[in-house]
């Protein structure tokens, strides 16, 4: 009976780590996507810009400055979006960019495994959102285990 109460402890452990992993992959590809409409708006603002400005030369005219200066104050934004979806990626991998040469290191190191250079203390905490779905197998315990196939054979005996 032991060994079915440790099974579906484990099963239950094992269930739980895989969600938490999942939900931080999910995150992650959520911000990449966030990140990577950000980067297509600034495409697209800039090719609006560009087209201004070569209209504002081709008439000789500096009509349109305040649409240009609009569209290049929605850049900014959307650089600090997506500076904003990095650090949110690299909190969820749980690991942060060196001071230094920008390397990927654990958020405890001390020191960039990469160039060597002492690493600011710093404290960040993760957050990861796990949506509960209805949890279909449930922690069981045997209690009890009876030979069925002897109580048929004594039934049919009687």
């Amino acid at each position: 009976m032991d060994f079915f109460n440790k099974l579906g402890k484990k099963a239950s452990e094992t269930y739980q780590v895989t969600k938490e992993k999942t939900a931080k992959f999910s995150g992650e590809m959520k911000l990449k996507g966030k990140m990577n409409d950000a980067k297509n708006k600034i495409t697209d603002l800039y090719e609006e810009i560009g087209r201004h400005v070569y209209n504002q030369y081709k008439t000789n005219t500096e009509e349109g400055k305040d649409e240009i200066i609009t569209k290049c104050e929605e850049i900014s934004k959307q650089f600090d979006e997506i500076s904003k979806l990095e650090t949110e990626i690299l909190a969820l991998k749980e690991v942060k960019k060196c001071v230094e040469c920008g390397a990927e290191i654990s958020q405890k190191d001390d020191f960039c495994s990469k160039c060597g250079k002492q690493q600011p203390k710093t404290e960040v905490e993760v957050k990861v959102e796990v949506q509960e779905q209805p949890q279909e197998a449930k922690d069981a315990e045997v209690t009890e285990i009876k030979d069925v196939s002897n109580d048929e054979n004594t039934n049919q005996d009687d």
